[in-house]
């Protein structure tokens, strides 16, 4: 087992999180060997519960790693972890950064200089525009346009860079097998197809819900 594979088992364990993982990788120092680990030795870290020590135990009977795996590739994506110099650096900084990002696209260097522009999903024609034009000339200029795929503004940002022949990456908050919403499946397309990525931080089958949005 590869440690992005490893990764990819962990992320899907409902107690697992970035926090917990950070706490046994001081321990472990490596995925695969949270993985193997005894049960005594991981009732000793600090903050590790028995729920979580039940599941990181029997692993291989709650993940469906293979499946995953499978999912992956037939999709046409990529995983990678904190260790990648594609995963971005201002994300590394942060309490909790994601333990995998699904990628669907490509991610660059060039991403490293990127701007957020997000909004309401019920806006006014004039702030569709303004969004759209402002996104279009941060793109313009070089940046690239991180926003959500979600209806009003975040479609109004990744539209703007795109129509300035920019780079957009659109954060999601599901699954990238159950992009959301709907209607933007052409839009996702477009940007995965050479203008940037669609990026998750979950598992492929996750539906999106009241949980996954703000966790994006």
């Amino acid at each position: 087992m590869t440690p992005t594979e490893a990764c990819i088992a962990l992320n899907m364990l409902p107690t697992m999180g970035p926090v917990r993982l950070r706490k046994l990788l001081e321990v472990f120092e490596t995925p695969d060997r949270v993985l193997t680990a005894r049960r005594d030795a991981l009732r000793a870290v600090e903050g590790i519960g028995r729920d979580v020590v039940d599941q990181i135990a029997n692993w291989e009977t709650i993940v469906d790693l293979s499946g995953e795996l499978q999912r992956i590739s037939d999709f046409g994506a990529t995983v990678i972890t904190g260790e990648s110099p594609f995963y971005p650096r201002q994300l590394r900084e942060i309490h909790a950064p994601p333990i995998v990002l699904y990628v669907w696209g490509e991610l660059t260097e060039r991403d490293q200089h990127a701007i957020a522009v997000i909004g309401s999903r019920r806006t006014t024609h004039y702030g569709l525009e303004s969004a759209k034009k402002l996104s279009y000339q941060l793109a313009y200029a070089g940046l690239t346009i991180i926003s959500g795929l979600a209806r009003g503004i975040d479609t109004a940002a990744h539209q703007g860079a795109l129509a300035a022949k920019g780079r957009t990456v659109a954060v999601i908050g599901s699954g990238l097998s159950k992009l959301y919403p709907p209607e933007n499946a052409a839009l996702a397309e477009k940007i995965r197809g050479g203008s940037g990525a669609i990026v998750s931080e979950f598992s492929m089958e996750i539906e999106p819900d009241r949980q996954t949005f703000p966790m994006r």
